[in-house]
């Protein structure tokens, strides 16, 4: 077998996980839950990271923490982020899985924000020794007018980290492209 540069291990690796990201995505989008009461994803969400060697903790009640010690000694701490909650509406849609919940749904996609970055956590986890520093996962709970990341950030999580990256789904942006925006020294915080 020939040896593949780092690039080609991700892209392996993320297309190994793309059955489990799916199928994660469809349970979370089943069992959907509003701010703060992310008790039954957070479970779930803590026990995957710990299975995959994640020291693990709670932040903002139901949100959790994930941190991997990668590589080496030293390094950055990089972040990254995806928010957990649902919102309180009525699903409409016809699929095998809609939400079981009547009158909640995940409308805004936090369902595949989740599931990706659960595939980002197992990808990482994998290839570990490929890269220097400290990862930390956040799946931030109550997005959605609960002020989760003020929580987050008032509990001190989020004070050793060098640079932190949000995911989430645009529907201005077509599958499978990939946007970008920065921000230096404005106050802007993304979307945490």
């Amino acid at each position: 077998m020939s040896e593949y540069n780092l690039e080609d291990k991700i892209v392996e690796s993320a297309k190994k996980s793309q059955e489990f990201v799916v199928e994660k995505r469809r349970d979370f989008h089943r069992h959907p839950e509003v701010k703060f009461e992310e008790k039954r994803t957070a479970e779930i969400v803590e026990t995957f990271l710990k299975d995959w060697g994640y020291e693990t903790k709670r932040a903002a009640g139901t949100g959790v923490i994930g941190v991997l010690e990668c590589g080496g000694a030293g390094g950055r701490i990089v972040a990254l982020r995806a928010d957990i909650d649902a919102l309180n509406v009525e699903e409409e849609n016809d699929v095998p899985y809609k939400s079981v919940i009547s009158g909640k749904m995940h409308a805004c996609g936090h369902d595949a924000h989740t599931a990706m970055l659960l595939g980002a956590a197992k990808l990482i986890s994998d290839l570990r020794d490929s890269f220097n520093g400290t990862v930390k996962l956040v799946f931030q709970p109550g997005e959605e007018g609960g002020a989760g990341a003020k929580k987050v950030l008032e509990e001190g999580h989020l004070d050793d980290v060098d640079a932190i990256f949000g995911i989430h789904v645009w529907v201005e942006v077509p599958s499978g492209v990939l946007a970008t925006r920065k921000r230096a020294n404005d106050g802007f915080i993304g979307w945490i």
